[in-house]
């Protein structure tokens, strides 16, 4: 989906400027600082649509990283303690994961501000488009649709990766929770985008649905929107390589800054005893400073600039694939998994005969784990399948200490002590 580059955040327009001289003084003028009476004005409308896309993409590059980390994607890489408390499983909650934002090249990918961030862009320009006329803002409702579809995937996020969350300074909430609310957003830029005759917003919209309705176990109305989704459909983020908010952070934690690296189990991955082209890894030949950990990069992400998709026709035809071993229809799984598999030259196709109901599930996860590979899809699966931890908790970490059992990112401190309606704790 081309899309103009996205230079724009809602948090640029703040511009803080105080001479040395008046840090003294009470009373403070800003003239870099744009109020919200001048920002949010129906004129901005496109611009701050395109700025709350932007704040989601440097949110979900992090994300990939972050949880790929945590997860069995990446390895940590880098002699640093945050970083080691990512791959170790024994992330505090006073660690960067919580308060790191994109504004900042921090080697510890952040989670939840960045998220929290694209969801409150999101949700609060999708709330000024509502209150504005169609007179005042070219295509209104298709900028609604974006807007609420951005939301939701934000949230999807939170609601996969995090232990729990909160929106708005509202009370904590758990997963199934935050899945819920991603759907209200989806549903809205559904309607939205059909109004608006905007097809690849719906397509979109409709994926991210499905994968907060898989997300809630209703795998009936998932494979009902998945089954929308057109072969050709996908929609990728847009990097650049200035920009240190949209630069492909995969790139930059393997190949550029060796801060981590692809994890054993995905380094040899064959099919019919040849390399997987969906999970392609070269070595680097380098080290990084984490026990010369050796330095492994994945071929789909070359460079600063390489897109890393958001949603596409394979991941829809996955969730059909997991709806219908669901309903127990083994041969419907197997023509979805061989429509993800089609999407690839080259690669067999699969025979389900045989087998039972768990094993043709345990092929669609192995093949969500080969083709949405570092697309942010991983660390979910871990969580909803409820998939063992490897290398298993208790078992020596290669820097000191064991690894730990954790399977989300427990909410920060900074959300716990500076939300009043979440409780302090003992």
């Amino acid at each position: 989906m081309p899309r103009p580059a996205r230079n724009f955040s809602v948090a640029a327009f703040v511009l803080v400027v105080v001479a040395c001289t008046d840090l003294t003084n009470l009373k403070q003028s800003n003239p870099g600082q744009l109020s919200t009476g001048t920002l949010y004005v129906p004129a901005n409308a496109q611009l701050l649509v395109n700025g709350a896309i932007s704040d989601f993409e440097c949110a979900y590059s992090r994300y990939v990283v972050g949880t790929g980390v945590l997860g069995d994607e990446l390895v940590n890489a880098i002699a640093n303690v945050a970083n080691i408390d990512y791959d170790r499983r024994t992330i505090q909650t006073n660690a960067p994961y919580g308060t790191g934002t994109c504004a900042t090249g921090n080697q510890q990918a952040a989670i939840y501000s960045p998220l929290s961030t694209a969801r409150g862009s999101a949700d609060t320009v999708l709330a000024r488009l509502r209150s504005w006329a169609d007179a005042d803002v070219p295509n209104r409702t298709k900028l609604i649709g974006q807007s609420a579809a951005y939301a939701g995937y934000s949230i999807v996020l939170l609601g996969e990766s995090m232990c729990s969350a909160a929106i708005n300074v509202g009370p904590e909430l758990t997963p199934a929770q935050l899945f819920a609310e991603a759907k209200l957003r989806f549903d809205a830029a559904v309607l939205a985008a059909t109004t608006a005759n905007d097809a690849t917003t719906l397509n979109l919209a409709l994926l991210g649905r499905a994968r907060a309705q898989l997300d809630l176990g209703n795998f009936a109305a998932a494979a009902t929107d998945a089954a929308a989704i057109p072969a050709t459909f996908v929609v990728n983020s847009s990097p650049d390589a200035v920009n240190v908010r949209r630069q492909n952070w995969v790139f930059v934690s393997t190949t550029q800054s060796f801060w981590a690296s692809i994890d054993p189990s995905f380094r040899t991955v064959t099919i019919n005893g040849a390399p997987d082209p969906r999970v392609l890894v070269t070595n680097s030949g380098k080290t990084g400073t984490a026990a010369n950990t050796p330095i492994w990069t994945a071929d789909k992400y070359p460079q600063l600039t390489t897109p890393i998709p958001v949603a596409r026709y394979a991941e829809a035809q996955l969730i059909i694939a997991e709806a219908k071993v669901a309903s127990g229809d083994l041969t419907g799984a197997a023509a979805a998994i061989n429509a993800a598999r089609n999407t690839r030259a080259g690669l067999p196709a699969y025979d389900p005969a045989g087998q039972t109901s768990a094993q043709v599930l345990a092929q669609v996860i192995e093949e969500r784990r080969r083709e949405l590979f570092l697309e942010g899809h991983r660390f979910g699966d871990v969580r909803r399948y409820n998939l063992p931890l490897v290398p298993a908790p208790g078992t020596p970490y290669v820097s000191g200490g064991t690894y730990g059992d954790q399977k989300c990112f427990p909410l920060p401190d900074a959300e716990r002590i500076n939300n009043p309606n979440i409780p302090k704790g003992p």
